[in-house]
């Protein structure tokens, strides 16, 4: 008659891994995977300053915005702005919870008015019929996390969101 066959002794202090035991492993070797991901595309220069996931850009009605989309905290950054030509002013619409998240350093070329409407800050920014008008606002970021915001050109004012990493 054969004798069952015997599981090898585990050293002392191991036990036999239950179910859980092997689900937290699993787990964990899903967050390494992720972060190895998220290390090799930092390391190809697809997230971070000047990546091409950095930024994104808003069309609107009167122009585009290309925003900051991941930054850094206490970091400078820029949102530039491109109106369409256009025979009269144009404003540039933010909400209070976007100055929460960056501070405005400087406007280049800066703004003709500042106007409030809505509960919105409004920059309003001279036209030239002929040719789009090209605005940089220099920022500063304010507080890490994920960020959200009304930003837009006139009435197309939408909400938006930004990720400052600490």
């Amino acid at each position: 008659m054969a004798k069952p066959a015997r599981k090898p002794a585990l050293p002392e202090g191991v036990e036999d891994h239950g179910a859980f035991q092997r689900k937290f492993w699993a787990v964990q070797r899903a967050a390494w995977v992720g972060f190895s991901l998220i290390l090799l595309a930092c390391l190809l220069g697809l997230l971070g300053r000047g990546g091409m996931f950095s930024t994104k850009i808003v069309e609107s009605s009167g122009g585009s915005i290309e925003m900051p989309a991941i930054s850094r905290w206490n970091a400078p950054d820029e949102m530039r702005v491109r109106l369409k030509a256009s025979d009269k002013d144009q404003t540039v619409f933010v909400d209070p919870r976007f100055l929460e998240a960056f501070s405005i350093d400087g406007i280049d070329p800066p703004q003709k008015a500042t106007v409030r409407r809505d509960g919105r800050i409004g920059y309003v920014f001279g036209s030239d019929p002929a040719a789009p008008a090209k605005i940089v606002f220099r920022l500063q970021t304010q507080q890490p996390g994920l960020r959200s915001f009304l930003l837009g050109i006139e009435d197309d004012v939408a909400e938006h969101s930004t990720f400052i990493l600490p």
